[in-house]
């Protein structure tokens, strides 16, 4: 695991690293479905670090268009991309320490 690039990290299958391939369809399903939110809580927590209030205060105004917040998070972060990124791997490494027992 700790020979892995980022770049490998990041195209690997989660499912695979966690060596889970054998669980049942529904339940890699819901694995992946809390993955992705906690992925998306971390970017967000991320994110409003990065905005300015007046900033932090207009993303309310997308609660309802979540097309519209990544356009505009876009703007403001430039790295927004490097940071989606930064925590899927994260992610993906914390987990697969975990199954390895490390």
């Amino acid at each position: 695991m700790a020979n892995q690039t980022y770049l490998e990290l990041l195209q690997a299958n989660i499912i695979g690293l966690m060596g889970l391939e054998s669980l049942p369809d529904e339940e890699k399903i819901a694995l992946l479905d809390k993955m992705q939110d906690l992925v998306q809580k971390r970017v967000a927590l991320r994110v409003m670090d990065q905005l300015s209030d007046d900033d932090a205060l207009k993303m309310s105004e997308f609660e309802n268009d979540p097309e519209g917040a990544l356009g505009f998070i876009a703007g403001k972060v430039p790295e927004f991309e490097t940071i989606v990124n930064d925590e899927i791997v994260k992610l993906k490494a914390e987990m697969a320490a975990v199954a390895e027992g490390v």
